[in-house]
């Protein structure tokens, strides 16, 4: 039999609370530190790359030669080639995208750029490949960062 009060056997779990806190407040910060060179890059994009208006030229799925997921599967991207004039000469960038063993999925994301279709791209003034499609203030152009950022707000929740 133990004679000790209730006060006395919660005391030790009082002090391991706010350590646990502080190490998610930590973790927390953490995270939104690690998510601002993402937010950065994407705004220094935005910012400082030039628009343009881009035609498709070729749109179609295409398996990933290198890659063969955890099953056996093979692994599919998205390839689209997109014709885009600067200073009134012609370029042509290609963009692989939508990586996934699920066929139909990159399927149907490939459809979204069909052959003749013009997209807003912005492009890196120094590497004219270097495009970016649809690129703006919205959830898809900033995916890692906002979701780097939502696992920090998860810690400081808690």
């Amino acid at each position: 039999m133990s004679t000790a009060t209730a006060e006395e056997t919660k005391a030790p779990s009082a002090g391991i609370l706010p350590l646990i806190a502080v190490a998610n407040l930590i973790v927390c910060a953490a995270f939104l530190l690690f998510a601002v060179p993402f937010y950065w890059k994407q705004i220094h994009i935005l910012h400082t790359w030039p628009a343009a208006d881009a035609q498709v030229v070729r749109a179609k799925v295409v398996p990933v030669r290198s890659e063969v997921s955890e099953d056996g599967q093979k692994v599919y991207d998205s390839d689209v080639q997109f014709l885009f004039t600067v200073n009134g000469k012609p370029h042509i960038a290609e963009v692989f995208s939508h990586r996934s063993p699920n066929i139909e999925k990159v399927r149907y994301e490939t459809n979204k750029f069909t052959v003749g279709s013009h997209h807003s791209i912005r492009y890196n003034p120094t590497v004219l490949t270097d495009v970016r499609v649809n690129a703006g203030y919205n959830r898809r152009f900033f995916f890692a960062p906002l979701l780097i950022t939502g696992f920090g707000l998860i810690f400081g929740a808690f």
